[in-house]
């Protein structure tokens, strides 16, 4: 990836190329990352200074080679100024390099490959994440489990790919650390169709409740077999915030009722800014927000911020990344603030409960808050 030299133009929009999984197994989190994003560009009229801002969207289907191809276009052919989103781990490895070697800053909408900004050899001052470090927001909830939650004994499941591994890792660390045991750990391949084989052996295991991480339609189809299979009654179900999203929600019915999860965002969190997001993404999109849409939004956001405070010249690199850097405002979850060192988000961690809400639907309930959590010290 060659980054073809561009000078401000008057008139010349500020472009933007986002890279998302729009087919496959994770379309509903690419989808909703491109809503967030429009939401955010809509309040500022779609402009920064005298410039209009223009996004081109391009479908990774969650296949790392296709997501290089596709960002390689953006930046030698469109020329983009920017790139975000980048849906999955896999996809943010193998974009970090060419991303590096080609000058161009990457804002990361979800993928949350620790090392992108954990490892100081990874890590770079064009690479930010608005969102989290797999195991961010499970890490804090390791401990919670066994301290609020009064779990000793706990079977561990997840997709087995990068970043199931980091997140129910990160849950079993501190949990072990506070003092519980793992008993087990079942892994699924992504776009798992039957279950049963995995619920099967996470009914052998002696333990309190099974902690899980699953995401997109397997989350779907995991929770409902978990159900059907029985276990419920015997192992209570609960995990990472990705489990039991507000995106698939409704898909998952009863069978998600009482799931306890950890997460960085909580679509009924009550603050004016989060208020007017989900009522913002209804009235646009006829869709329920959820954290995806939260991250696009946050995407949108951090780009307007930093090219307003450079008068929309995003091809003054240096000033505008240094814009980035210092961006802050009060969002839907509160102060947005990036991490000095990793350029990661510094979150709340919201700790939900499924409930049927006043209004028949399935909503995640806040039941309490671990505040300034980064992606640096877990």
């Amino acid at each position: 990836m060659t980054a073809t030299p561009a000078t401000s133009v008057t008139g010349e929009p500020v472009r933007i190329g986002m890279l998302v999984a729009l087919s496959g197994p994770f379309a509903s989190l690419g989808e909703n990352l491109v809503r967030g994003l429009q939401l955010a560009l809509e309040e500022v009229d779609e402009r920064a200074g005298d410039r209009a801002i223009v996004v081109q969207v391009e479908d990774t289907a969650g296949n790392p080679d296709q997501a290089l191809a596709k960002a390689r276009q953006l930046v030698e052919r469109e020329r983009v100024h920017i790139l975000a989103g980048v849906t999955l781990s896999s996809e943010a490895g193998a974009l970090r390099d060419d991303v590096v070697a080609a000058g161009i800053p990457l804002l990361v909408s979800n993928a949350g490959l620790p090392g992108l900004t954990r490892d100081p050899k990874l890590r770079s001052p064009l690479i930010f994440r608005v969102s989290f470090a797999n195991g961010q927001h499970e890490a804090p909830f390791g401990r919670y489990a066994y301290e609020k939650l009064g779990y000793r004994r706990v079977v561990l499941t997840g997709l087995d790919y990068s970043a199931g591994h980091d997140k129910v890792g990160a849950f079993g660390h501190h949990f072990q650390a506070a003092g519980g045991r793992i008993v087990g750990e079942v892994f699924a391949p992504v776009d798992t169709a039957d279950y049963g084989p995995y619920l099967q052996r996470i009914r052998q295991y002696d333990a309190d409740a099974v902690f899980a991480f699953y995401s997109g339609v397997d989350a779907v189809r995991f929770v409902q077999q978990y159900a059907e299979f029985g276990l419920l009654e015997r192992l209570p179900l609960f995990g990472s915030g990705d489990t039991v999203d507000e995106s698939i929600l409704a898909e998952q019915g009863e069978a998600a009722l009482g799931f306890v999860s950890s997460s960085h965002y909580a679509v009924l969190y009550d603050s004016p800014e989060n208020r007017q997001l989900v009522q913002r993404c209804h009235e646009r999109f006829g869709v329920g927000a959820n954290q995806f849409v939260y991250q696009g939004y946050l995407t949108g956001r951090v780009i307007t911020e930093a090219l307003r405070a450079v008068d929309g010249a995003a091809e003054d690199r240096t000033r505008f990344l240094a814009a980035l850097r210092a961006v802050e405002f009060t969002g839907p979850t509160g102060r947005f603030r990036f991490h000095p060192e990793s350029q990661g988000a510094v979150i709340t961690v919201f700790v939900r409960r499924v409930e049927r809400l006043p209004n028949g639907e399935l909503g995640n309930v806040v039941l309490d808050r671990v505040r300034d959590v980064d992606d640096v010290s877990f």
